[in-house]
Formats: structure tokens, C-alpha cells, sequence
């Protein structure tokens, strides 16, 4: 390994040995057995991986992962993952009644529950540490491992069956969030854990989190300054909590070398029209993976914390097969618009400020017929609580409306779906 960060990389390579060898994860197997394998054992590999820590260090990771591509013989897969609308709706009410919210993280989650499978084998790469090395390269993996295609699910399944045990009670709007009696609550994503708690349950919390650290190894950050790549901030004066993504949108421009790029007030240039873009004899973009780029990067910043860029977003999505110049010139803008306000963050307010609002709000509106390309009409809503938005959605609806009035009713309609949710 001639990497800089060679004495980082190997260290963390020593970690997760470890915690494989202390889980379990694998039982080597001898040449004879090996030599009457009926499958043929499944390759693997390091990963690395640096992670900023909600202090601002940077953490080194290494991941033994199994080449599940390479599987032909798995059962179920699917796994879900906590909502971003249930993570906000849950911020809100930590604004308002000035909650606790803490950060867990479940180290090497996917080494944790058993494979029902006896007949999944894996090969350990050449670089398996020396000292650490098995007297052969073959094994039979006893647990999951990252990369397994049904890890995800079987790891979903071991952490319900160890809440359920804990009294908690799995939300039917969110199968990623657990409620208890005591009021508090808990959202999973994969291996991250956002707990809540009011602070009377203060000492309950801490039960909960001495029970998981039995079963888990979990790393306890206290309360929370990020999460699934969202600052946390906690106004001072008590009026209220506000998530938003400035290290994102940062990384982002970096990335695109646009960090030094002049502000502008809107996302989008009213006065440009993308679906004409043929029309003018605009060129197609020969290499279109520039453009997708860019439009994958602004996707998760408008579906976690910047509503006020979703319209465009949604707008650049449909010419992600075929874009034009214009096209590219539309989502760099946008990139310029979040360079002049990364500070911008939602705010939800807490019960005390005069200005709060406890009700949830919702707003729709649709345009008419405003794409010549197919006559269909552009639809949203947002929703409000404590004063915060907590959902929002841009799309282009599925029918074609006769009059503005269908529109708007169209609109409505996709919008009371997600007030009944």
C-alpha cells in the first residue's frame, strides 16, 4: 500500500479483522472440504472510505465486503429506510418541545445477524492481514457481511426483533420508527439511530442505550450535530432547531469547481425555457455524464433541506438522457443560486416563540400546460409545522388536465394523499 494514509488505511484494516474474528462472521474451511464444494465460493475486497465526524475529524474505514454481484442463488433483499419527511416531522417536534435528540451509530452493523444460508463460501483477499490470516483462504460466512445481498434485510429483521424486545412499537407509517410508552423514539437508517426523548425520559434513554450496547457495539454521539449528512443547529436562546446542509453544498461546488462562481437570487432564469431547447438549435451535449453529475448531486440537498430548489431539480431531471447546452448552463445556475445561500437553513420554531405554529399546514399549486413538449402541467405542495416545512414534492403530474381548474384539482388531490400519510 503506498498511499500517504497507509498507516490510517491499515489501521482501520486491523479494526475491522477484529470485529469480524470477534463476531464470528466466517468458519475457515480445510482443503478437503474446499475441494467438494458444490457452489463456487464467492470473491471479496477491501473498501475504504473517509467519514467526517460530527467534531469535524476525519475518520478512516475499511470494509471487507463480499463481490455480491457475483450471487446467483438469495432469497429476499429489501430493506426500507427511515423517511426524510418522518426525520423532519420528528426535528419539528424537537424544536418545539425542546426534546433531546441523540446520534447512535451501529459499528459494522451487517456482522451482527446470522445467515440462514449454510451455503454461501467466500475467498479472503490476498491482502488479509498477516497475523490475522486463516490457514486457508476459503470460508463459510456464519453472519452477513457488507455487499450480501440480503444483509440490509437481515440486519433490518435482527435490529426489530431487538427493539420489539425493548417495548418499542413499530410505527405503521414508518417501519423504521420505534415508539414507546415513555415517549420515546427512535428512527433507524441502515446502521444510523436518531433517538428522541423528552427530557423526563432522560433516564429511560439511557437504559435503552445500555440495553443496545449489550447486544451491539454502538458508538454513542451524543446529542446530535449531524445526521445522514444534515447539520443539526440548536438556537441558543431556545426559539427553536434548524437542519441544513452547508458542508454538502460545499463539497458539491468543490467538485464542480464552482465554488468561486457569482451569486445570483433564483435557482432557475425565468426567461429560459428548457423544453425548447431543440428548437433553437441549441447542441446536444456529447458527454452527457457531466450533466447527470451535477444533477445526482442536487437531488438529495432538494429532498432533505432546500425545498426552494426542488422545482428545478425535478425540471433538469427529464433531460438526464438528453441534454443541451442550455440544459447544462440551467443546472450550473442552480449550483451558482445554493453557492449564495449554503447558510440557508429550515427552521422549525419551538412552543415558546410567539411566531410558532402547532397546526400542519399544506399548500398546493400546479401550472397549465406550461411544457409544449407533452401538455402536461407541473404540480407540489408543501406542508408546514412549527413553522418549518416538513414535506414538499415538485413533479410533473400523470395527467394531462383540460383547464387550469383540473390542474389545481389534480394538485390537490396529490397533496392530500401525502396530509392523510
Amino acid at each position: 500500500m503506498d498511499s500517504p494514509q497507509r498507516d490510517h488505511w491499515k489501521r482501520a484494516m486491523e479494526e475491522e479483522c477484529t470485529s469480524i474474528l470477534l463476531n464470528n462472521t466466517f468458519t475457515t474451511i480445510n482443503s478437503r472440504e474446499a475441494r467438494q464444494l458444490r457452489v463456487k465460493p464467492i470473491g471479496s475486497k477491501w473498501v475504504y472510505k473517509t467519514k467526517n465526524n460530527p467534531d469535524g475529524t476525519r475518520r478512516y474505514k475499511a470494509r471487507l465486503v463480499i463481490e455480491g454481484y457475483k450471487q446467483t442463488d438469495f432469497g429476499e433483499t429489501y430493506a426500507p429506510v427511515g423517511k426524510l419527511t418522518t426525520f423532519r416531522y420528528l426535528i419539528s417536534q424537537v424544536g418545539k418541545h425542546g426534546w433531546n435528540i441523540d446520534h447512535l451509530d451501529v459499528v459494522t452493523a451487517f456482522l451482527n445477524p446470522e445467515v440462514n444460508d449454510d451455503d454461501i463460501y467466500m475467498t479472503l483477499p490476498d491482502s488479509w492481514l498477516e497475523g490475522l490470516n486463516t490457514t486457508t483462504i476459503i470460508v463459510r460466512l456464519n453472519k452477513a457481511l457488507y455487499s450480501l445481498k440480503q444483509a440490509p434485510r437481515l440486519w433490518h429483521n435482527d435490529i426489530d426483533t431487538c427493539l420489539l424486545s425493548l417495548e418499542f412499537t413499530q410505527s405503521q407509517a414508518d417501519p423504521n420508527l420505534y415508539l414507546r410508552s415513555d415517549g420515546i423514539l427512535m428512527l433507524l437508517y441502515v446502521d444510523d439511530i436518531s433517538m428522541l426523548h423528552p427530557k423526563v425520559a432522560s433516564k429511560a434513554a439511557i437504559q435503552v442505550k445500555a440495553r443496545l450496547s449489550e447486544k451491539y457495539k454502538i458508538t454513542n454521539h451524543g446529542l446530535a450535530r449531524q445526521f445522514l449528512g444534515m447539520e443539526i443547529h440548536r438556537e441558543e436562546n431556545g426559539t427553536g432547531i434548524s437542519p441544513g446542509q452547508k458542508a454538502l453544498i460545499t463539497t458539491i461546488l468543490k467538485g464542480f469547481n464552482m465554488q468561486n462562481a457569482h451569486d445570483v437570487s433564483t435557482p432557475m432564469d425565468p426567461n429560459v425555457k428548457l423544453h425548447l431547447a431543440e428548437d433553437r438549435g441549441e447542441k446536444e451535449l456529447k458527454d452527457i455524464k457531466g450533466y447527470q453529475a451535477i444533477v445526482g448531486s442536487l437531488m438529495y440537498a432538494a429532498l432533505a433541506t432546500r425545498p426552494d430548489i426542488s422545482f428545478a431539480v425535478a425540471a433538469l431531471c427529464r433531460y438526464n438522457c438528453r441534454p443541451f447546452t442550455s440544459h447544462l448552463t440551467a443546472s450550473r445556475r442552480v449550483l451558482q443560486y445554493l453557492k449564495s445561500t449554503a447558510n440557508f437553513r429550515l427552521h422549525f420554531s419551538s412552543s415558546s416563540s410567539t411566531n410558532s405554529n402547532g397546526q400542519l399546514t399544506g399548500y398546493t399549486d400546479s401550472d397549465w400546460a406550461n411544457d409544449c413538449a407533452d401538455g402536461t402541467d407541473q404540480g407540489g405542495h408543501v406542508f408546514l409545522l412549527s413553522n418549518g416545512a416538513v414535506s414538499w414534492q415538485s413533479q410533473k403530474q400523470d395527467l394531462i388536465a383540460m383547464s387550469t381548474l383540473e390542474a389545481e384539482y389534480i394538485a390537490c388531490f396529490d397533496g392530500s394523499r401525502e396530509a392523510k400519510w
